[in-house]
């Protein structure tokens, strides 16, 4: 990975040492799961689930996009949706829908680093 594309990816808040430490070094293997991370479902069942009202679905969405978050180092992501899980959890879930526009955000500024990088 070139210095540039990291330096994209740590500006969107991903931690790509951390990542890397996951995939025991193997570069080709986090750009690969990297570029899936558009593609992948997790976000998108969370966004419907939320725009349903069905906080059964979005504690399963956002339990799965917690754990592709974590893997790929979107740390600053997994943060969100960690208290976004916690409010699910704990029945708040006007909380957990509030932190959806934050949770898009971020989501958006990692897409646009995978884009530009």
């Amino acid at each position: 990975m070139d210095a540039n594309r990291k330096a994209k990816l740590l500006e969107a808040g991903v931690n790509v040492d951390s990542a890397l430490e996951r995939f025991m070094g193997n570069e080709k293997m986090l750009e690969k799961y990297l570029g899936r991370f558009s593609s992948e479902k997790s976000y998108a069942a969370l966004k419907e689930a939320v725009a349903a009202d069905d906080p059964q679905a979005a504690a399963a969405a956002v339990h799965t996009l917690k754990s592709v978050c974590g893997t790929i180092g979107c740390l600053a992501m997994q943060e969100l949706v960690v208290e976004q899980e916690k409010a699910i959890r704990s029945g708040d879930w006007d909380t957990a829908k509030s932190l959806m526009p934050t949770i898009e955000s971020a989501y958006n500024t990692v897409i646009a680093a995978l884009q530009a990088a």
